[in-house]
């Protein structure tokens, strides 16, 4: 019996050494990892919009930003302009047997009617007195939430082209200096 008891106990003992060799062997792997050092990491989200509609709009088209420059207020006074930028909409794979022409409405807030920029994007920001005005090629003002003029589509890519530029308020005194930032959201239509 007691060669029994003296095997049981070198059996309990050799299994000790092996849990204690394997917790050893775990937290060894486990601290390894928690001082790797960080390479870098990220996330990226794809997003998407399926759309009913005569064109595909490009991906770099859906969300941009123009930049319109340091505007002295000297310009901008009694109702002058800034130079104007360029900035369009990309639109592919258009086919002209569902739609044959485009409209674009810039949806936003409308600048002060009193202060003659009826026909602006209203500002906000530090900057005021101010509102962003969007025309087409031709120069023609595409006011805030109204449709502009028809645009002949052609099958395959089309570039949509606009022009944006700073306009000063009629009022003496009116436009202020800072920051400012003006924001349309454009919805295609076709006919």
């Amino acid at each position: 019996m007691g060669l029994l008891i003296e095997y049981e106990k070198q059996d309990f003992i050799m299994n000790m050494k092996k849990l204690v060799l394997a917790v050893a062997m775990a937290s060894g792997l486990g601290m390894g990892a928690a001082h790797a050092a960080d390479n870098g990491h990220g996330k990226i989200t794809f997003t998407g919009t399926i759309i009913d509609a005569a064109c595909s709009i490009d991906a770099s088209s859906i969300d941009q930003t123009k930049e319109l420059g340091a505007i002295s207020m000297k310009q901008l006074s009694g109702g002058g302009q800034s130079s104007p930028i360029n900035f369009n909409i990309q639109l592919h794979d258009c086919d002209t047997t569902t739609a044959k022409n485009a409209t674009v409405t810039f949806n936003g807030v409308a600048g002060d009617g009193a202060a003659g920029l009826d026909g602006a994007l209203a500002v906000t920001g530090q900057g005021s007195g101010v509102g962003v005005v969007i025309t087409d090629m031709g120069k023609n003002v595409i006011k805030p939430n109204v449709a502009s003029p028809d645009i002949a589509l052609n099958d395959g890519d089309n570039e949509l082209q606009f022009q944006a530029y700073v306009q000063g308020s009629s009022v003496a005194g009116a436009v202020i200096p800072g920051a400012f930032t003006s924001v349309a959201n454009f919805v295609m239509d076709y006919k």
